[in-house]
C-alpha cells in the first residue's frame, strides 16, 4: 500500500492523473488494492483517455490488459475494457485469447461459462468480449445466443454480434439478420447486410437484394463491396446495377466485386461464372469500368490480378484501349507465371498488329527480364504467323470469287 493514502481515500489519484502519470496510475488496479481505489483508478482513466501521450500507450496497455483479467469486480473490469477499447480498435479479441489460454492469468471458469455469465451483464463492454468469445467458440449451442444478440438494445452489441454471426455462416442466424435490416442504426443495417451476404443461402440473400437498390449509400457500398465473395451468378445482376449506376464509387466497388466473384466460384462453375461476366460488360467496356479494372490489376493479390487481367483482355479493343494494352503488355513480365501467361494468352487472343506495335514500345520503356522478352517473343511470333495466315487464306479466296465486289461485301467489316 502506498504511504502517501490512508486505505479508503482516492482523491489522490486525480493528482497522479492530473501530472501524467498514468503507468503509476495503472498500479492502483492492481488486485490487492481496495475495491474502491480499483474502480475510482479505473473510472480516471476512462475520464482521461484522451490525454494520454501516444508514446506510453504499448507499455499502458499491458498494464491494463493484465489488470482487466485479474480484476474480479465486473464493474471495474467493463470500465478498464472501456479504456482498452479506446487505446487499441482490437482491444475485444485482445482479450478474448488469454481467456482461452490455461497459462495466462484469466478467470477462474472455464471460457464458455465466462461469456454465458458476461452475455447477460449489464455491461456493454463485456457482453462484447462475451460475443467475440462466443464466435470463438463457433459450436452449435453458441449460434442461437450469438442470434439472439443481434437484437441487443445496444446498437455496438448488435454489430458485434452481426459479425460473428455472418463470420460462422450459419443459416439459423438469417432471421436474427433479416430482422436487423430496418435498425434506426445505420451501422447494424450494414452489418446486417454484411452478414447475410456471408451466409449466402437464397433465402439470405434475397433480401439484401431487394433492399440495397434503395438503401443508405453506406449500406449500398458496404453490400457491392461484400457480394462478390458469394462466388455465384446469382448476385450478378446486383453487381451489374452498381457498374451501370451514376455513383464512381460504387461502380469501382462493382468492379472489384465482380473479379472477387470470379475469384471465389467453385471450380466446376468457374468458366461459366467468367464468360457470363465477361459476355454481360463486353457492351459495357467504357474508360471508367476499364480504369477501375485496372485499378484491381494495380493492387490486388495474385489470384485478383490474374482475374481482372483476364477480364481486361476480353474487354478491349488493342487500337481503342491503349492504356489497358499497355497494362496487359507490362504484366507479361510478372514475377508470378500463372499471371504472365494469363497476360500472354489473352495479347495473342486479339490477333492484332496493333498489340505488336505496342509491344515494342513498351519493351523499350521498360526493363524486362529474360523471362519476360521470350514471352513476348512468343507474342509476336503467334501474331504474325496468325495475320501471315489469314492473308494467305484471303488471297486464295480473292482468287476464287466470281465477283470481287463479293469479296469486298464479305470482308467490309474485318
Amino acid at each position: 500500500m502506498s504511504p502517501d493514502r490512508r486505505p479508503t481515500e482516492t482523491g489522490f489519484l486525480h493528482s497522479i492523473a492530473s501530472s501524467g502519470q498514468f503507468g503509476r496510475l495503472a498500479t492502483y488496479l492492481g488486485s490487492n488494492e481496495p475495491l474502491a481505489v480499483r474502480q475510482e483508478a479505473a473510472n480516471i482513466f476512462a475520464q482521461s483517455v484522451e490525454s494520454i501521450r501516444e508514446g506510453e500507450t504499448a507499455e499502458l496497455t499491458a498494464q491494463l490488459y493484465t489488470a482487466a483479467l485479474t480484476e474480479t469486480d465486473d464493474s471495474v473490469r467493463a470500465t478498464i475494457i472501456e479504456t482498452l477499447i479506446y487505446l487499441d480498435a482490437r482491444a475485444v479479441d485482445t482479450i478474448v485469447t488469454p481467456i482461452e489460454s490455461a497459462d495466462a492469468p484469466t478467470p477462474a471458469t472455464p471460457p464458455p461459462l465466462v461469456y454465458g455469465q458476461w452475455l447477460e451483464s449489464d455491461h456493454v463492454e463485456l457482453r462484447l468480449v462475451a460475443i467475440a468469445g462466443l464466435g470463438r467458440v463457433g459450436s452449435d449451442r453458441v449460434v442461437p445466443k450469438l442470434a439472439a444478440a443481434c437484437t441487443d438494445h445496444d446498437p455496438r452489441i448488435q454489430v458485434r454480434a452481426l459479425t460473428e454471426c455472418g463470420r460462422l455462416g450459419d443459416p439459423r442466424c438469417v432471421d436474427a439478420a433479416v430482422a436487423c435490416l430496418d435498425a434506426a442504426d445505420v451501422e447494424v443495417r450494414t452489418a446486417a447486410v454484411r452478414c447475410l451476404i456471408q451466409i449466402g443461402t437464397d433465402d439470405a440473400l434475397t433480401p439484401v437484394m431487394e433492399l440495397v437498390k434503395t438503401a443508405n449509400p453506406q449500406v449500398q457500398h458496404a453490400a457491392i463491396n461484400e457480394v462478390g465473395t458469394v462466388g455465384s451468378l446469382r448476385v450478378f445482376g446486383l453487381l451489374l446495377w452498381a457498374i451501370n449506376s451514376d455513383v464512381p464509387s460504387l461502380q469501382e466497388a462493382a468492379i472489384r466485386s465482380v473479379v472477387a466473384l470470379m475469384v471465389n466460384a467453385p471450380a466446376d462453375e468457374s468458366h461459366t461464372v467468367r464468360m457470363t461476366v465477361g459476355t454481360h460488360l463486353q457492351g459495357l467496356a467504357a474508360e471508367t469500368l476499364l480504369s477501375d479494372l485496372r485499378a484491381v490489376v494495380a493492387t490486388d493479390s495474385s489470384p485478383h490480378r490474374r482475374n481482372g487481367l483476364w477480364l481486361l483482355g476480353h474487354l478491349i479493343e488493342p487500337s481503342e484501349h491503349t492504356d489497358s494494352l499497355t497494362v496487359l503488355i507490362e504484366a507479361i513480365d510478372d514475377t508470378d507465371t500463372k499471371t504472365a501467361n494469363i497476360a500472354v494468352s489473352q495479347l495473342v487472343s486479339h490477333d492484332d498488329p496493333v498489340v505488336i506495335d505496342r509491344l515494342e514500345a513498351v519493351i523499350k520503356a521498360k526493363d524486362f527480364d529474360s523471362a519476360g522478352l521470350q514471352r513476348a517473343d512468343h507474342i509476336r511470333e503467334q501474331i504474325t504467323h496468325k495475320t501471315a495466315t489469314d492473308h494467305l487464306e484471303d488471297a486464295v479466296e480473292y482468287t476464287r470469287v466470281s465477283d470481287p465486289a463479293d469479296y469486298t461485301q464479305k470482308h467490309a467489316d474485318r
